[in-house]
Formats: C-alpha cells, sequence, structure tokens
C-alpha cells in the first residue's frame, strides 16, 4: 500500500467541516437573512431554487475543468474563492434581482466543490486504505455545531449578525481549502490510467427498476422544500428563539448521522424498496402533522423523522445503485439521480413561495403529496431483467 501525503485524512476533514460550516448557517438562517433583506415569500422561494437550477447548468463543464486542473485542490480553491467574492457583495447591495444574481453564484459555485472534496476522498479510500465514513462524519458534527452555534448568535443579535455570520462561514471554507493535500503526480497518473472508458447512460435510463428507485427518491427529498425554504422563518414566527431553531435543524442531522451509524446491519438485510417506502410513508406523516407541531417538544420529536425522509431514502437509493447497476456505469447513475433529484427539488423549491405565502403553516402538508407519489411510484411493477450481470443480457 502507498503511504499517503501527510495528514491526508485529517486535511480532508478539515475540509469538510469547513465545507459544513456555510451549510450549518446558510440551511437554518438564509432565508430569514433574504426575508430581512425586504423578500417576499414567493422571492425566496426563487432565490433558493435558482442555484440549484443553474448548479445543474454548470456541473458539466465544472467536473471537465476539475478533471483538467493542475490537481484536485486547486479546484477546490477557486471554487470557494469565487463562492465568497460571489457572496461578500449580496450583502451589501439592495434589491430583489441583485441578491438573487449574487447568491444564486455563489451558491452554485460553492456546491460544485462537493464532488471534488468526495473524489479526493475516494482516492485516499482507494489508494491510501482510509475509511470515508471517518473523513465525512466531521462535516455532519460541523454542521450540528454551526447550527446550534448560529442559533444562539441569532438569538443574541438578531438579523443583523447573519451577514457576518455567513461571510465569515465562507472565509473558513476557503482557508480549510488552502490545506487540502494534494496527491502526488504518480498517483493521479495511476488513476487517470486507471479510469474506464466512459459509458453512456441509456441502457441505465431505460431500466424500470433503476427509474423507479430515482423517481420515487426524487419525490421524497423535493418534499423537503417548504422546510428548507421557509422552515426558520415559520419557527420564528411561533416563537422560538434563534438557539431552538438551531436545535430544530441540528437534532435532523442527529437522527440522519444516528440511522446511518446505528442500522447498518438492518439496512443491509432490508431490501432498497422497503428502505425508499419507508421513508416515502414517514414523509406522508411528517409533513401532514408539521402545522400541529407547535411546540418545541412536538417539533423535535418531528424533526427526529429526518432519519427516515432522508436518510432512509439515500440508504435505499444507495443499495439499489449498487444492486442494479453494473461497476462501470456507478458513477453514470449517481450523476443522474443527483440530476433528477436538483431537478425536481428545484421545481419544488419555486413552488414553494406561492405556497408558503397564500397558504402559511398549511404549506407543509401538501409536501405530503412528494410522499405519497412516491409510494405509487414504488407499487409501479418492477419489470425487466436485473442489470447486476450485463455480460448475460445479449
Amino acid at each position: 500500500m502507498v503511504a499517503a501525503p501527510r495528514h491526508f485524512g485529517p486535511r480532508i476533514s478539515l475540509f469538510y467541516i469547513g465545507f459544513f460550516v456555510v451549510g450549518g448557517l446558510m440551511t437554518p438562517f438564509f432565508p430569514a437573512w433574504l426575508k430581512l433583506r425586504g423578500l417576499t415569500p414567493e422571492q425566496i422561494g426563487v432565490c433558493l431554487a435558482f442555484p440549484l437550477a443553474l448548479r445543474l447548468l454548470i456541473m458539466p463543464a465544472a467536473s471537465a475543468f476539475v478533471d483538467r486542473a493542475p490537481n484536485r485542490r486547486f479546484a477546490i480553491v477557486l471554487f470557494t474563492i469565487l463562492a465568497l467574492l460571489s457572496f461578500v457583495p449580496a450583502t451589501l447591495v439592495e434589491g430583489y434581482w441583485p441578491i438573487l444574481l449574487l447568491t444564486g453564484v455563489a451558491t452554485a459555485i460553492f456546491g460544485l466543490a462537493m464532488p471534488a472534496i468526495d473524489a479526493l476522498a475516494l482516492t485516499g479510500v482507494r489508494r491510501f486504505a482510509l475509511d470515508y465514513g471517518k473523513m465525512r462524519v466531521w462535516g455532519s458534527i460541523s454542521f450540528i455545531v454551526v447550527s446550534l452555534g448560529g442559533g444562539l448568535v441569532f438569538g443574541q443579535f438578531g438579523g443583523s449578525a447573519l451577514s457576518l455570520m455567513l461571510i465569515g462561514g465562507y472565509a473558513i471554507a476557503v482557508a480549510s481549502a488552502f490545506l487540502l493535500p494534494v496527491t502526488p503526480p504518480d498517483i493521479r497518473a495511476a488513476d487517470d490510467a486507471a479510469k474506464p472508458p466512459e459509458e453512456s447512460a441509456r441502457a441505465i435510463l431505460t431500466r424500470r427498476p433503476f427509474l423507479i428507485v430515482v423517481g420515487a427518491t426524487s419525490l421524497i427529498n423535493a418534499s423537503h422544500a417548504v422546510l428548507y425554504s421557509f422552515g426558520t422563518i415559520y419557527w420564528e414566527e411561533l416563537g422560538f428563539s434563534g438557539s431552538e431553531i438551531g436545535l430544530l435543524w441540528a437534532i435532523g442531522v442527529v437522527a440522519e448521522i444516528g440511522m446511518f451509524a446505528l442500522s447498518g446491519r438492518a439496512l443491509r438485510r432490508m431490501s432498497a424498496e422497503r428502505l425508499i417506502l419507508i421513508g416515502a410513508i414517514a414523509s406522508i406523516v411528517r409533513w401532514l402533522l408539521f402545522p400541529f407541531a407547535t411546540g418545541l417538544a412536538t417539533s423535535l420529536a418531528l424533526q427526529l423523522l429526518h432519519a427516515l425522509t432522508f436518510a432512509a431514502a439515500y440508504a435505499g437509493m444507495q443499495l439499489a445503485i449498487a444492486r442494479d447497476v453494473p461497476e462501470r456505469m456507478m458513477a453514470s447513475a449517481q450523476g443522474i439521480s443527483q440530476t433528477a433529484a436538483g431537478v425536481v427539488l428545484a421545481l419544488t423549491t419555486i413552488l414553494s413561495g406561492p405556497l408558503y405565502g397564500h397558504l402559511g403553516a398549511m404549506a407543509f402538508p401538501t409536501m405530503a403529496v412528494g410522499g405519497v407519489l412516491a409510494v405509487i411510484v414504488l407499487l409501479l411493477p418492477r419489470g425487466g431483467i436485473s442489470p447486476t450481470a450485463p455480460e448475460a443480457e445479449g
């Protein structure tokens, strides 16, 4: 086994921490920041959906750039710096359109760093026998800590502190990017030489089992749109403090981590479709009950369902891909599933603005439609031949 560059794993973990500092601030507090800037619920929905759509458009070119860059650290540093330089002026401008464009560009470009850091981390797994989970888990821990800490600051100083917190988050990500390791040239050359030829995704797209999984998980994922867009604003309207709001966001991630950490054997023994079905049913329950959970205890209890509405559905999708997709098409399958989820989430996020603007708390139950549709999709006949042994197909 080739020796890893000095502190390879900890330096990867450090960037995951920096990356999720931004996530731990943006997810709970960015919609509230947009509201403080004078945007309407409809405009907030567009501001949250725009970077999702933009990222889908620029992802192919960005992925090609990452492969052609001198090294992956260079690409990640560039992405994080451009994101910071785009977000800083967004805190200074006034008006819907400048805020939409600047925050959208910042968020979309920043998101490009995730596939690049995952690729660098997987190099550590393949070449240096490192544990991906142990590197990645620090990002989730960072999200929890920052959500709680940000909630305390938000509760103490109000909206005036949000701009500085968000800028600080991006700056921390930039600093941690500079500390990333660089894969040795001979190792990168070996990886490049070992890359399989690019495969067409057409065969995957025409397989009913895969389409069912992608469709169901995309619908479940999109059912979170109103929560991601207006959860903080709604909890503020209920009178929760900033620290309580931070706790509500953090407990969902804790439940997610617990699902993966404590239920590994159960997940492996259960079929992929069963896991996704559990996530779909949980999403129906979660969103139908959401307006009635007006106290902190009941709200925390519903947030624990994130272990099912996100973690169970995500685990089911990964199990299905591992089961049904040939090894040489794994990357294409992941790309298709993420693109489909991004498109559906972007559309639902755009709708979340008018829904919350007109229905208020009752916008949350409308998201149960995603769970219902996911159940219907999962009940469709799978049919076809399992592609686990593609060579035998003809």
